[in-house]
């Protein structure tokens, strides 16, 4: 049994699931399109590995703030079956089913928030997931979100936290990123890739090639 750590936007999802759940938000008429002007700007300043989370996240949550968890069901249950499931690489599942099958341990690790990253992890069967967490109030409404963010250094720290909460190791672990940003996890596990190598992975291939990790495209 190993762990299977993999990031999600990029490397296991076609696009992004913070653009999906943005879009599902338009169609349920709860922002309108001009709302997403922030998030393109954010775009590349992710991919540069400059991107501020706090304040990202601050803006994702805006829309939603002072709503419960049960409040929003019917909207994460679209958002999952509807935004999300038709993005998932085909070929990223069959290997994630496949690593289940074997018997290891699959653990999904995004900067994007935890309510978001809990449908991605239904969806490809996950035991695990580390997230950017909600932060929420006495009576259970979205509030902000918590300053240990699972991004860059953070997805490390946060990996390492879980492996000590829930009896785990990294012995001949693997992990599968797409961006600058997933160097620290890539760094962590035994076995690095660099899954779809775009343009914006430029920088990550650079330092994958002086360290030897293998590419995979789903």
């Amino acid at each position: 049994m190993a762990l299977k750590i993999f990031d999600i936007d990029g490397t296991i999802l076609r696009g992004d699931s913070n653009d999906q759940f943005f879009k599902c938000l338009i169609d349920h008429k709860i922002i309108t399109p001009d709302y997403m002007d922030f998030n393109r700007e954010a775009g590349a300043r992710f991919y540069s590995g400059t991107l501020d989370i706090l304040e990202y996240y601050r803006y994702v949550i805006k829309p939603i703030a002072g709503k419960t968890e049960a409040e929003l069901k019917d909207l994460l249950d679209d958002y999952r079956e509807n935004y999300l499931k038709p993005h998932v690489y085909p070929k990223a599942q069959e290997l994630i089913s496949r690593f289940r099958n074997e018997g290891h341990v699959i653990i999904l690790a995004s900067a994007t928030m935890d309510l978001l990253v809990k449908q991605t992890a239904e969806l490809v069967g996950a035991d695990f997931f580390i997230s950017t967490r909600v932060k929420y109030d006495e009576e259970g409404r979205i509030r902000d979100v918590y300053s240990d963010f699972c991004h860059q250094e953070g997805k490390r720290a946060r990996l390492k936290a879980l492996c000590q909460e829930k009896g785990l190791n990294l012995k001949d672990s693997s992990g599968y990123g797409d961006t600058i940003n997933d160097i620290p996890l890539l760094e962590t596990v035994d076995h690095a890739f660099v899954a779809n190598p775009g343009v914006h992975s430029e920088k990550l291939l650079h330092i994958a090639a002086e360290r030897k990790w293998q590419t995979i495209r789903f």
